[in-house]
């Protein structure tokens, strides 16, 4: 298994090679040639792909934006929340933990949505599945759920398996509610890229919202998770990436 840091340096090197075939900056704007070549590099993950310089812009501004952020998540490597002091507190500390997947989970949206040529507001799973597909990615290694609490007092009020009160708490539904559920309550790993992808939405949305709150994150144990999932968004780009560095057949 590689540690985080390499995971963010593949990210990086993998988007340096990318960004051989689109330097210099804005050069497609008046190069046909270059947008015919993006054009062949980017059918790959989607068809529709056209070459005019306007969709060319957009997709590589949508790609800048989401390496940019999930770079940045993959980077911070301490993080924390809060006064900027010397000394950080335990719930700033899991409050940084929570907003890296968030900004992570931002970057490999964005990504996605340039690279399948997907735009529209809310993304699609089949989006999603198809780009891990094209991916190629190796075999994922499976995320556990977290060990329950010796103190389960704490969990008693939400972990209960016959309303789903967890996912009513944390104030998220439908394929949401699902993966935490099997996750988190019913203590089912995370066997598949999808599913990690599906969980790392879930917890995002839970922070994102306000709902899931750094105490819960220590109580639950969760704060190893968030930074799986960050590393595990980080290498279905860094795959997926790379496949735009292949010469078209």
């Amino acid at each position: 298994m590689e540690d985080s840091r390499e995971i963010g340096e593949n990210l990086r090197n993998v988007w340096n090679h990318v960004w051989q075939i689109f330097e210099p900056d804005n050069s497609w704007k008046d190069d046909q040639s270059k947008c015919r070549v993006i054009k062949e590099k980017l059918v790959y993950f989607c068809e529709d792909h056209s070459d005019t310089p306007e969709h060319i812009d957009k997709v590589i501004k949508a790609l800048c934006r989401g390496v940019s952020l999930t770079q940045a998540a993959a980077d911070w490597q301490n993080p924390a929340i809060g006064d900027d002091s010397s000394s950080r507190t335990k719930h700033e500390k899991l409050r940084g933990i929570q907003w890296r997947l968030v900004i992570a989970y931002a970057g490999f949206e964005i990504t996605a949505k340039g690279l399948m040529n997907h735009f529209e507001r809310n993304t699609k799973p089949e989006i999603i599945q198809d780009l891990i597909k094209k991916s190629n990615l190796k075999s994922y290694q499976k995320l556990e759920p977290p060990p329950t609490p010796k103190e389960k007092s704490n969990l008693q009020k939400w972990l209960s398996k016959e309303d789903e009160a967890i996912s009513e708490f944390l104030g998220v539904t439908a394929g949401d509610a699902k993966i935490i559920n099997q996750w988190l309550v019913n203590s089912q790993a995370v066997c598949s890229w999808e599913e990690a992808v599906k969980l790392a939405k879930a917890l995002r949305n839970a922070t994102a919202h306000g709902f899931l709150q750094p105490t819960k994150v220590g109580q639950w144990k969760l704060n190893t998770s968030f930074k799986m999932l960050v590393d595990n968004l980080a290498e279905i780009m860094t795959y997926g990436l790379e496949k735009t560095c292949i010469e078209p057949i």
